[in-house]
This record gives C-alpha cells, sequence and structure tokens, in this order.
C-alpha cells in the first residue's frame, strides 16, 4: 500500500515517530543524494530537516540534489499478469514487458525486475521453504544472463574485479540449494548487483540466515521481496545502489494465509561499508520502505491487512 505524505519541522535532528515515519528510511541514519530515487523525495527530507544536516541542499538555494529526476515515482499500469508462486503477494512496480527499464523476468526459482538503463536488477521475489533448501554445493558460476531481450548489456563478472564491491545476490545462493540447477540460477549477473562487503557479510547475509533458520528450526515458509534503489555511480557500466532493502512475510504451518497478525521483517540498510553488523539496527516499515522507493509491495493483499502489517 503505497503512501506519500509531506512533512515539515523546524530545527534538526528530529526524530519524532510521527515525522519519520512518512520519510525515507535514511534519515534513521544518514541521507545523501544517492539515497534518493527522485529529487521530489529528498526535498521532501530537506523541507523536514531545515537545518539541512544531511547536506542535501549543496549550494543554499532551497533545493536538494538537483541532479536527481524530479518525481515523484509514477508506477507503471498493471498490463502483465502472472500465475508465478513467487509474484503471489504482489508485483512491486507492475513490472512486465513493456517498459525495458522494469523488465519483469519470471523464472522457476525466482521472479525479478530488471532495469536496462542501470544494467541491474531493481527488485526480486521469491518463496523459501523446506523444499528450496538441501545440500548441494556453492555454484559459484557467476555469468551472464543469456535470457535478456536482445538490446540489454550483458554485465560480465569482470567489472567487479578491483570495483572496492563484492558480486551481491538478490536471491541468495543459500535460499536455493536443493538441486544444482536451482543453485547455478542464482548466480546470473541479473540476479546480481555491486554491493558492499562490509553489507554484503555483515547484517546482510546475518538476515538471510535467519530467514533461513525460521525455515529449517521453526517450520517456516517465507516469501521474500529484496531490491535496491539510489545510486553512488558505476561498476564498469552497473549503476551501484545507495540502499538495499528486503521484505519478510513469515507463514507458519498453522496458518499460511497473510492475515492481520502475520510478521512481517521488513530492513532498509546503506550500501556502505560503514555499517553496522546487526541488521536488526536497520529494521523499518513496509510502508516507509514504499515511500522510499514509489513501489506498491505486498498489493495482493487485501488492503485491510496491508494497512495492519505494512506499518508495523
Amino acid at each position: 500500500m503505497a503512501v506519500v505524505m509531506t512533512v515539515v519541522a523546524e530545527g534538526c535532528g528530529v526524530t519524532g515517530g510521527d515525522i519519520t515515519a512518512s520519510l525515507p528510511p535514511c534519515v534513521d541514519s544518514y541521507c545523501d543524494c544517492s539515497d534518493f530515487v527522485t529529487q521530489a523525495l529528498a526535498q521532501e527530507v530537506l523541507d523536514a530537516y531545515k537545518s539541512d544536516e544531511y547536506g542535501l541542499d549543496r549550494d543554499g538555494n532551497g533545493v536538494a540534489c538537483e541532479a536527481l529526476p524530479p518525481g515523484p515515482v509514477t508506477l507503471d499500469p498493471p498490463t502483465y499478469f502472472s500465475s508465478s508462486e513467487h509474484l503471489a503477494l504482489g508485483n512491486p512496480s507492475n513490472a512486465g514487458q513493456d517498459n525495458p527499464n522494469n523488465w519483469l523476468i519470471e523464472r522457476e526459482q525466482y521472479a525479478l525486475s530488471y532495469s536496462r538503463d542501470r544494467n541491474v536488477l531493481n527488485w526480486a521475489s521469491w518463496w523459501v521453504d523446506s523444499g528450496w533448501l538441501g545440500s548441494v554445493d556453492r555454484q559459484d558460476n557467476f555469468r551472464p544472463d543469456g535470457g535478456l531481450p536482445q538490446g540489454f548489456y550483458q554485465a560480465t563478472p569482470g567489472e567487479y574485479r578491483r570495483s572496492g564491491y563484492d558480486r551481491g545476490h538478490m536471491v541468495p545462493s543459500g535460499d536455493r540449494t536443493d538441486t544444482d540447477q536451482d543453485n547455478s540460477i542464482t548466480f546470473l549477473m541479473s540476479n546480481i548487483f555491486p554491493q558492499a562487503a562490509d553489507n554484503n557479510r555483515g547484517p546482510w547475509r546475518e538476515l538471510e540466515q535467519y530467514g533461513r533458520d525460521l525455515v529449517m528450526q521453526q517450520g517456516k515458509s517465507l516469501y521474500v521481496m529484496g531490491g535496491i534503489y539510489g545510486n553512488q555511480g558505476k561498476v564498469g557500466r552497473v549503476t551501484a545502489p545507495g540502499r538495499v532493502w528486503k521484505v519478510i512475510v513469515v507463514l507458519t504451518p498453522e496458518d499460511d494465509r497473510v492475515n492481520p497478525q502475520t510478521e512481517v521483517i521488513a530492513v532498509d540498510m546503506p550500501n556502505s561499508d560503514r555499517i553496522q553488523a546487526d541488521w536488526q539496527a536497520y529494521r523499518t516499515t513496509v510502508d516507509r520502505i514504499e515511500i522510499a522507493t514509489g513501489y506498491d509491495l505486498l498489493s495482493a493483499v487485501p488492503q485491510n491487512i496491508q494497512a495492519a502489517i505494512e506499518s508495523r
């Protein structure tokens, strides 16, 4: 349920829940222009923090991050309808085969939206239950995705050499260990993004393992969405994001339907080496990730249930 609100507050260091709940998650730690999808979102933060403690107004003219596209973010119309189990709770950006920067890729193992201009995924969605987890070895066969449409640039593993970034998985290798083929598919470069090493090997990996522990130790099933946004430069021709996010809907064997009491884990963290080790330090709400990205997450869930689970 996408919500956009504008809040104006005087002074700096504003921390009231009513204010931060309506702003992108970066305000919980530190924001810069690489953390925003549009100038309009950056302007909301500047308007809320009049002292400009994040340095968004670099020339003092009252306009934040002027190089960003103006916004606001608008979703593509829902022209493509999928029967993929990995989109059972929604298609966050209405990805399909009409917009090359919101191009839907559906595989048996996951679904994702890809951007031709950024040469990187926008988001991915996948189920994790005991049927997806096994004991196969990590394949480590990073390679271009030959399934991308003609005319799309083919990112290669070599672009990451000496870049300062890891080849970060969105759909984790560890979530697809039942067969060699399932694991191998996660190494397609369309599922890989430039990820800061301390993020990839720290809180992001710990969150991935926490999810698998819920499945293997408690018998839970997970519906996972994860993605990136912002822009902090290029790795070869691939855009390095400023932020990474993930939403995990936790379903139990006793109740496999989403209801107002369903547990939802939402995190949004900087794609930075200056990062805390505990993923729980970056917990947020689905609503705030929607504000930051412009997506409509869990759009297939009834509105009254979305209202209950996306705000906590």
